[in-house]
Formats: C-alpha cells, structure tokens, sequence
C-alpha cells in the first residue's frame, strides 16, 4: 500500500540528528547514490538499496517525482536471491541417486556423499549466478522533513535493514515511534520526565494469584521498548470513553474527536494464563465475550476505529504498542486538477490522522501520569465489573 492512492498502512520513526527542513538537489543525489542497481547476475543472498518509489525498476529521483509539498517520497527496495531449501534437497537426492545406481551395491560411499555434495553447491552457485531464484519488493516510505518524521512499515529485519541505510545515506538515526518511545517524547516535552519513568502497568482485574498480582504483559516483556504497554491502557482507555461517555474525547489540539469501534477487536491476558481472543463483528466492544475478556485480565491489542476530528473521518486499524495504523481510509479529495495536487492533499490529511491519533494519546497520557490516574482506573474496573449491555451478533476466536 502506497501513499499516493487507495488505504494506507504505516508505523512513524522520529529522525534523530541534523538534517535541512527542505529538499535540496544533493538529498536526492545522495539517494540516488544508495539506490539499488543490482547487476545482470545476482551473488549476494540479500540485496537492498533506494527505489524511486513508483515501481520495482525505478532507479529515478527528481523533484518531479519524489518531492511533494515538504515531504520526500521514495521506497526501499529488498532482493533476496536464495535457493529453497526444498531444491538444495532435491538436488541432493536425485545427485545422491545418480551416483548410487552405478554401484554394483546400489549404495552411496561416504566419499561420493561428498563429492555429490560439492556438486549440489555448484548448481546452487549457478542457480544465485543466474538470478533464476531472486524476488525483489519495495516498501515505500514518506519523508516529513518539516517534523523529521518518517512514515513507512518497515519492521523487524526490514526495519534493520532501513535504518543501517538510512543513517549511512543521511548521517541520521530513527528511533520508531512505539507507545513507549512516543510517550516518553509527548510527557518529557510537558517537563514530565520522572512520571514517565515511573509508570507501571495498571491493573484493571485480578490475575490468577489474585489482588496482588501485577499484570506483566508477556508481548511488552519480550519487546524492546518496557512501556509500550501504554499502548494497552491507551486504547482501554478509548474504549470506556466508547462505552461509558458517549464516544467523545476531548483534545488541547485537536478539539473534541469522537470514536467507535467497529469490526475487530483483538484482546490478550496480560498475566499470560488466558489466551487470545478474536472479535469479528458489528460493535465487538459490545458482544458479551469483551467485557468477560477484560474480566479475565485481557486487555486490547488491535482494533478497528472510526474518528472524527475537525470535519475529517478515518478508519483505520489499530495497533497500539506499535502505533501502527493499518488500512487507513482517507477522506475522499475533490476540485483538484493535478495527480500531484491529489497527492499533496493526500500527505495533508496522512498528518491530520496522525495528529488526531497523538491528540487523543496526549489526552489519555495528561491523566495517565498525573494523580488522577487512580480515580480513573478505579472507574475503569467499575465499568469492566458492571453487567454487559444486551448482546450482539459475532463471531469470535480464542486461541
């Protein structure tokens, strides 16, 4: 999914170091210098280097293609060229089979086992030589350079691999903007450095060995970044605003956004002892089987939102120990005369979803680090213990 038309799916890194808030020729000779140009036979098992952006071959940056408005539009293309495991097998067994059926015994020695391997490696060689096994893809990203922040899905080793050849091209770090690593930004701007540090996980139910048993949210523990299960109580927090107050929340940036759930719902037990639920349906937050769940210690990982904010709505889906908003619909653009214009209007709004999101995250974490967190979540058990309202229509998966 690009950015330039249809839904669009991202995660945001903050770009960390010095870098001109405008585009210039030498930024685009610099990615253009780093940019993919694999040869005619592919070696390496892994390649990756700048695109252009608008398919897999192009190798082109210009103004006119990649520069829209304040942003930098380009992609970073990955090519693997590995033999399958399943065709070095194959070629063992048939090679193995060759020499064994011009033996007398119909056996393979020890010594032909390792000459048949020594075959087997060359034809993998020409095999990577060739190219006949390369497959390529490209993950676009946009560049705000008048926030330094960088709008695409990489993650994991594509991740890695982003940000190795992002700070070698532009003398720059980026740092993802998960839940925690956000939360520690929005409250050390607001002076709130020691709230942050000292946050733990809340707990909205009973674990297993009762009262005094903290939650420890296994997915957090096992991440790199301990406070993302802010991320959790974030959107916990959106749902009982949901429910409990009409679907409004009030924001310093953004005015009064308001919200619903709607399609999915995704939950897990923060004590790691009940499993996962799946909520599919019309209003999951209001199928009986949610508020058991949270009951039960679970709390929500991904879910499916509607917002309005300032005449604007989206929908997208939710993941928030990652921030990441997946399949996001924009609002739909009219009166304009040009792909680019689109375009622009486009990045316009990308930032007004974005905003919103941090709007109502600054909301939840004005209370979430202050005194009157307590109050709070003593009223967010409250409406988790209350009766569910009548039932909906849902199909659910417990893993």
């Amino acid at each position: 999914m690009g950015f330039d038309s249809g839904s669009i799916t991202f995660r945001r890194f903050a770009v960390v170091g010095e870098f001109p808030a405008q585009v210039n020729e030498q930024t685009l000779e610099k990615i253009a210098e780093h940019a993919l140009k694999p040869g005619e036979f592919g070696v390496e098992e892994t390649e990756y280097g700048w695109n252009g952006g608008r398919h897999i071959f192009d190798d082109q940056f210009s103004f006119e293609n990649n520069v829209f408005a304040d942003c930098l539009f380009f992609a970073l293309r990955i090519d693997s060229n590995k033999v399958p495991g399943t065709v070095k097998k194959a070629y063992t067994l048939i090679e193995e089979a060759a020499i064994a059926r011009k033996n007398p015994s119909g056996f393979i020695s020890k010594s032909q086992k390792k000459e048949a391997k020594e075959t087997v490696a060359q034809k993998i060689e020409e095999d990577m030589k060739s190219g006949k096994f390369r497959r390529s893809k490209i993950i676009p990203l946009l560049w705000d350079l008048a926030n330094q922040t960088v709008y695409c899905t990489a993650a994991a080793a594509n991740f890695e691999k982003f940000a190795e050849i992002f700070e070698r091209t532009f003398k720059c770090e980026l740092q993802p903007l998960s839940a925690g690593s956000l939360g520690q930004r929005l409250l050390v701007e607001n002076g709130k450095r020691r709230d942050y540090e000292d946050l733990k996980p809340t707990r909205f139910a009973f674990g297993p060995e009762g009262e005094g048993q903290h939650p420890d949210y296994p997915w957090v523990a096992k991440g790199p970044e301990p406070k993302n299960f802010l991320g959790n109580e974030f959107l916990l927090w959106l749902w009982h605003h949901a429910d409990a107050k009409d679907g409004e929340v009030a924001t310093k940036t953004a005015g009064a956004v308001s919200l619903l759930f709607d399609r999915l719902l995704d939950l897990d037990c923060t004590y790691g002892a009940t499993g996962k639920d799946a909520l599919r349906g019309t209003g999951p937050t209001r199928m009986p089987e949610a508020k058991d769940a949270l009951r039960t210690g679970k709390v929500p990982r991904k879910a499916a939102l509607t917002i309005h904010a300032q005449g604007n709505q989206f929908d997208f889906t939710f993941n928030p120990e990652q921030f990441l908003v997946a399949s996001a619909k924009l609002p739909d653009i009219d009166d304009v005369d040009s792909p680019r214009a689109l375009f622009e209007e486009r990045i316009a709004l990308l930032r007004d979803l974005a905003k919103t999101v941090d709007a109502m995250y600054q909301a939840f974490l004005a209370v979430r680090a202050s005194s009157a967190w307590e109050g709070q979540a003593t009223t967010i058990r409250k409406w988790i213990q209350a009766t569910t309202i009548k039932p909906v229509m849902a199909s659910i998966a417990v893993a």
